[in-house]
């Protein structure tokens, strides 16, 4: 093993921190606000340190070998992006990403152009980035003992916690917001059916128009009723959705806008 525990929890949490920098000034510029990127309540995105980490100790012994350090990029970088985009999916009911536009995507989770990215970058990495943050993390090993990977499995680790509790009010919360929705317009088409000819037309377009009308009962619907990070989410991911919340999804640009 070429790092001891200590090192690969700090390396972990170092390629955390400059991923979530990294992915959230891309995406603030391409999305033209702030977007505060990550899953996580804190600065950080556990992906991108959990494949670095894997890659750094992967290559380890081929670092020397460009064509190597590329193809290996390529895989591991798919494989977590993969892994973490089904966990998401499957443990959370969430999908933060969507690939399905880009040629070549397998089922939406990675795409051939996204893990080229991966890849040149870990070739960048590991050639010339990672030899100095490796004289950091001497210089703290030698002076802290281990005390800042301690420190980091303490704070990532109760933000962990505290997310999984803030997904799930989410998730519930966005459930009932969704039930409240189908259930008005289940209303208004009865409605519809059993209306009179001349009242049809007037229904036809409330039905039409049922987000404008579920937007005015601000009470129910209102995304300042989440907390920070569940507003955040929002926000900072366009291309969320909620897999059971149909709904949901279909007004949470309109739910934006309203809540500014």
């Amino acid at each position: 093993m070429p790092y001891s525990l200590s090192e690969i929890i700090v390396l972990f949490f170092t390629y955390a921190v400059i991923g979530w920098v990294w992915e959230t000034i891309y995406c603030s510029i391409k999305d033209h606000h702030f977007a505060y990127r990550g899953f996580l309540f804190g600065p950080y995105c556990p992906v991108y340190g959990f494949a670095v980490t894997t890659i750094l100790i992967t290559t380890f012994r081929v670092s020397d070998n460009l064509i190597l350090l590329f193809l290996v990029g390529f895989v591991v970088a798919s494989i977590f992006e993969y892994v973490a985009s089904l966990f998401l999916e499957k443990v959370f009911h969430m999908k933060l990403w969507d690939y399905s536009h880009l040629w070549g995507n397998l089922q939406g989770r990675v795409a051939p152009q996204i893990s080229l990215f991966w890849a040149i970058g870990v070739v960048v990495l590991v050639r010339f980035i990672q030899p100095a943050v490796q004289r950091v993390i001497n210089w703290e090993e030698a002076h802290t003992h281990g005390m800042l990977a301690l420190m980091v499995v303490l704070v990532m680790g109760t933000d962990t916690v505290l997310t999984i509790i803030s997904v799930q009010h989410f998730h519930t919360t966005t459930k009932m917001w969704n039930e409240r929705a189908e259930a008005y317009r289940e209303r208004l088409r009865k409605r519809l059916e059993s209306a009179l000819p001349e009242e049809k037309p007037a229904l036809a377009k409330q039905l039409d128009n049922w987000r404008a009308e579920m937007l005015d009962r601000r009470a129910e619907m209102d995304l300042r009723l989440l907390n920070w990070n569940e507003r955040r989410l929002v926000k900072s991911f366009p291309r969320l959705k909620v897999l059971d919340a149909k709904r949901f999804n279909e007004m949470k640009q309109d739910l934006l806008k309203h809540s500014k």
